[in-house]
């Protein structure tokens, strides 16, 4: 039988343990970027990638619960949304983009079998309209990782 001291370690273990955990698998991914370079920010299996890129900075990826989805109606997602955003090096906020970024999602069998039949694509949210808008996506194999990407001009949902 655990003796008290024993058993409030344990706790304490299974506390850090589990805070550690959440930390790891959290809900949002602040990465920096470097003029110039290639950077693939990723958080699950969403991100966003900058070809040679056009910033210094920083990015910062969101995961939002499909609950919480702007718009009079979302699309039906296979994955929760994500909210990117961009600072530059001065900290303040980059809203349009210029240069290659994408935004990918991996995607597994089912999603795969979606895409196969035309069913899968990625949307974005467009404030001014107040509506969900297709992006223009494309299917990238990668052995063991296959994504669907489209080109962001714009950060945000």
């Amino acid at each position: 039988m655990l003796g008290k001291r024993n058993k409030f370690i344990l706790v304490i273990v299974a506390i850090l343990l589990g805070l550690s955990l959440l930390a790891a698998g959290g809900s949002t991914k602040v990465a920096e970027i470097k003029f110039g370079e290639d950077t693939d920010v990723s958080l699950g299996r969403a991100g966003l990638v900058f070809t040679s890129s056009q910033y210094n900075g920083t990015v910062k990826i969101t995961r939002v619960s499909r609950g919480n989805l702007p718009g009079v109606s979302a699309p039906s997602l296979t994955q929760n949304a994500i909210h990117v955003r961009l600072y530059n090096e001065n900290n303040q906020k980059v809203t349009y983009v210029v240069g290659p970024v994408y935004v990918y999602f991996k995607i597994r069998g089912p999603e795969q079998r979606l895409w196969n039949r035309g069913e899968l694509t990625i949307y974005y949210f467009d404030g001014t309209k107040n509506q969900w808008t297709e992006c223009p996506t494309s299917f990238i194999f990668k052995s063991g990782s296959s994504r669907v990407s489209c080109r962001v001009r714009a950060m945000g949902l």
